[in-house]
């Protein structure tokens, strides 16, 4: 299970609009998206979202078949073995909406 709170926090500060990181989680068997990565998932595909209280940030849930259609609107994407993706957008993706979006998930709980 991919667990380094600090690179994942460091990615999305560092989060150019056109990018998103996605983990697999072992234990629950989904991907997992942070913050901005999180938010641009649910731009394009049907996700679960939350708020992690741990990370204090959104949190986007998916499955294989969403990381599968997400990798279509990308122009490139990298991986480590399946528990790490780094996907680039074709488009930016505006961020008018993040901060309503984010509070909304506080109270999806």
């Amino acid at each position: 299970m991919y667990s380094n709170k600090d690179l994942i926090t460091l990615n999305e500060v560092q989060n150019d609009g056109k990018t998103i990181h996605l983990y697999f989680n072992t234990e629950i068997g989904l991907y997992v998206a942070y913050g901005f990565s999180a938010f641009f998932a649910s731009y394009i595909v049907d996700v679960i979202t939350a708020f992690s209280e741990d990370m204090q940030m959104p949190v986007a849930l998916m499955r294989k078949h969403e990381v599968s259609e997400l990798k279509l609107s990308c122009i490139k994407h990298q991986h480590d073995y399946h528990e790490y993706y780094k996907l680039e957008l074709k488009n930016e993706i505006p961020l008018d909406d993040y901060s309503r979006w984010a509070n909304s998930t506080k109270w999806e709980k």
